[in-house]
């Protein structure tokens, strides 16, 4: 489909019920009885719990984290930890085995003790066990024989709400500054320990999924980064088609900022599948995407939503990073810019 088709199928107006991606964005207060809670948003069942980030180790090494949880424990996908590393020399992220050996997240444990909660693995599941451990201000994850990792929140919570009659989403998040260590070495990161919702039978990317499925999505990300003066940013960018798209950050202070005025655009190499960086109108500031030279994952895929890590910071920006993580993903079938729609709501 050109450009110009695109453009007439957003200048109709939408149906009733529907708009557009037209995104509600805000901060919350973490407690853990929500997150245990098996009551809906807006309609939608808890999907799965989400942990995923980035590690960088003392020895320079590069890695990406992540356990998908279903939160009825019937895992469908993804049913065990994912690690992808940088060890023994690889110019980008590789499928690190560890995985392979770890606990499958059939019927986890799932404790609430005031205001923690914690996901262990079942004896007869088999694998090596994992524990993950939210208590609001800290956290824990612990994957055995592979890492150890301590965390700080970086408050608020921040979240997130795509409407829709046919796929609808909620994105409950909370990122955390980590140090521990992976394959016995120190290092230090970032995660987000997020929860999402969606109708009956969803899953991210799998089905009824408003991003992907129903075109949506051109770019998203979350990330964060801490600066050697004590200063953050951390939040999530989003930019997409018809209405869909926003920025939220929050910093240091906990001060929140939040626009669905945004704007942007992704840059491919010859290959027009790997980004080499992108740009983020975040209301009157523009961010800019810095991918690590190692930090595609190619085997992900292929799959249509190519994702890199990195690092976004505002243009002109100088401070100095400490910490930091971007791990996200951009849409290739979409081109370099989003379809946005023209006539005022």
């Amino acid at each position: 489909m050109n450009a110009g088709h695109r453009q007439a199928d957003l200048d109709r107006l939408p149906g009733r019920g529907e708009f557009g991606g037209q995104v509600v964005a805000g901060p919350f207060q973490p407690d853990a009885a929500s997150m245990d809670s098996d009551q809906p948003l807006f309609g939608m069942p808890p999907e799965a719990l989400y942990l995923w980030g980035t590690l960088r180790d003392v020895e320079g090494d590069l890695h990406t984290i992540m356990r998908r949880i279903p939160h009825d424990g019937k895992p469908k996908s993804r049913r065990r930890l994912v690690v992808q590393s940088t060890i023994g020399g690889a110019d980008a992220l590789r499928m690190h085995p560890c995985g392979i050996d770890s606990a499958p997240h059939v019927d986890p444990i799932r404790e609430l003790m005031g205001d923690a909660i914690e996901w262990r693995s079942n004896p007869d599941a088999g694998g090596r066990p994992f524990r993950a451990r939210w208590a609001n201000e800290t956290c824990e994850w612990v994957e055995d024989g592979i890492f150890e990792l301590h965390g700080t929140l970086i408050k608020p919570g921040l979240q997130w709400y795509v409407p829709g009659r046919r796929a609808s989403m909620a994105y409950v998040a909370t990122i955390y500054r980590l140090e521990g260590s992976i394959f016995d070495r120190p290092c230090e990161g970032l995660i987000g320990f997020d929860q999402i919702y969606m109708y009956e039978g969803g899953e991210v990317y799998q089905q009824l999924d408003p991003l992907i499925e129903d075109g949506l999505e051109h770019l998203w990300y979350t990330w964060a980064t801490c600066y050697r003066d004590g200063s953050i940013e951390a939040g999530h960018f989003m930019l997409g088609n018809n209405r869909f798209g926003f920025g939220i950050l929050t910093d240091e202070h906990q001060n929140v900022r939040l626009t669905t005025d945004v704007d942007g655009e992704v840059f491919y190499g010859d290959d027009g599948y790997w980004p080499t960086g992108a740009r983020f109108r975040f209301g009157p500031d523009e961010y800019e995407f810095l991918p690590d030279e190692r930090g595609r994952m190619p085997d992900l895929g292929p799959i249509p939503n190519p994702q890199v890590d990195g690092r976004w910071r505002r243009v002109g920006d100088t401070r100095e990073p400490e910490v930091w993580y971007a791990w996200g993903e951009t849409v290739p079938a979409s081109g370099s810019t989003p379809t946005r729609r023209s006539f005022a709501p």
